[in-house]
């Protein structure tokens, strides 16, 4: 497959997800297949994809499904994800809810459940918090100049002793907009201050990183972690939907008008193993170089090769397999991302004690 999408201008199909990328584009039905219809003016080329080895379609800036495209796709529960030509994202079309209430139902009694709900809280945050770490020690071990590094590492670790010593208040305030998370929410940010203060060191010259800058991310390397992230995000949200759950209710982020709360929770152990992974990789072995990302109002994009090589990289990540840290068996972190949505289920149905975040050495 990977050859067909190297034929494609404008779309790549990565495994089971379809990007749509070239601006201009009117996507149609056509008997079982999705028909791509190219710009005039530029490569007027015509692309079929079947309708059988697509997932989910995510669409990159400005490009047109007909209505009887998507509702083909929602015929058959392929979530559509539309986002920026800069992976901002506007939000997703999706088949009807499934029918099993049971697990959305039992979300909503634990979103009420302060106790319970700190507790998985606490467990989103440690595995971010985990993984971080990991990154930062795989990198420490190959260099000598690794002081600053070990001394973040040293900040997370204190940062996770505080977090296990950290209990939900005995009553919650009426005017309590973190809604009595808002110690996990303190050593979240100063384990990621930590972090993100050090990233740049992992990085080859020119590239420079000094710290987590986003709407809009104003230097390159946060262009490309902001892309990575919404990426990872639309991923997280349609397994999520996948499983039946409620992507808007969340435990640790608070619901929000169009905000995927369950998905942010959900994504925040994966962030630094997949997207920091990605960047740093494909920067520091000269995949990506400062020419690939333009400027426009003080934002930064990735242009288009670059993009579509992001994507593809992205995809790799994704679909690569590890053994599993509870279960022990290789899946790829596509996978690991669905089982924990459906550990998170069966923690808010009672079937299981405790919720425990996927996390990497």
């Amino acid at each position: 497959m990977r050859g067909e999408a190297e034929q494609w201008t404008g779309a790549e199909r990565l495994m089971a997800t379809l990007y749509l990328t070239e601006e201009q584009t009117t996507v149609k039905i056509e008997g079982e297949a999705l028909r791509l219809q190219m710009p005039r003016g530029q490569e007027r080329q015509v692309v079929r994809v079947p309708l059988a080895k697509v997932d989910q379609v995510v669409v990159l800036g400005n490009i047109t499904l007909t209505t009887p495209a998507l509702q083909a796709l929602l015929e058959r529960g392929i979530a559509v994800h539309y986002l920026s030509a800069r992976g901002r994202s506007y939000g997703s079309l999706v088949a009807d809810w499934g029918k099993n209430s049971g697990p959305r139902l039992a979300l909503y009694a634990l979103y009420t459940d302060l106790p319970r709900r700190f507790a998985a809280a606490r467990q989103c945050v440690a595995g971010k918090l985990i993984n971080m770490r990991a990154v930062l020690l795989r990198y420490a071990r190959n260099r000598e100049d690794n002081a600053a590094l070990l001394e973040a590492v040293q900040q997370i670790r204190a940062a996770l002793r505080a977090l296990a010593r950290a209990q939900p208040p005995a009553q919650l305030a009426t005017d309590d907009r973190m809604g009595g998370l808002g110690e996990l929410f303190g050593i979240e940010g100063s384990a990621s201050a930590a972090y993100y203060g050090v990233l740049g060191l992992l990085l080859k010259p020119p590239w420079q990183f000094v710290g987590r800058v986003r709407r809009p991310p104003t230097d390159p390397v946060n262009a490309l972690l902001s892309f990575g992230y919404s990426l990872l995000t639309n991923q997280t949200t349609a397994l999520i939907q996948a499983v039946g759950l409620d992507p808007g209710v969340g435990l640790l982020h608070q619901p929000g008008f169009g905000k995927p709360a369950l998905a942010l929770d959900i994504m925040e152990a994966f962030r630094p193993i997949i997207v920091d992974s990605v960047v740093i990789t494909m920067i520091n072995t000269g995949q990506l170089t400062p020419g690939d990302l333009e400027e426009e109002l003080g934002a930064f994009r990735l242009r288009d090769r670059a993009r579509r090589t992001f994507l593809e990289k992205f995809e790799e990540r994704l679909n690569e397999r590890i053994r599993h840290p509870v279960f022990g068996y290789q899946i790829s972190y596509r996978r690991c991302i669905e089982l924990q949505v459906r550990l998170l289920a069966k923690y808010a149905q009672g079937e299981i004690p405790r919720y425990v975040p996927f996390t990497v050495r």
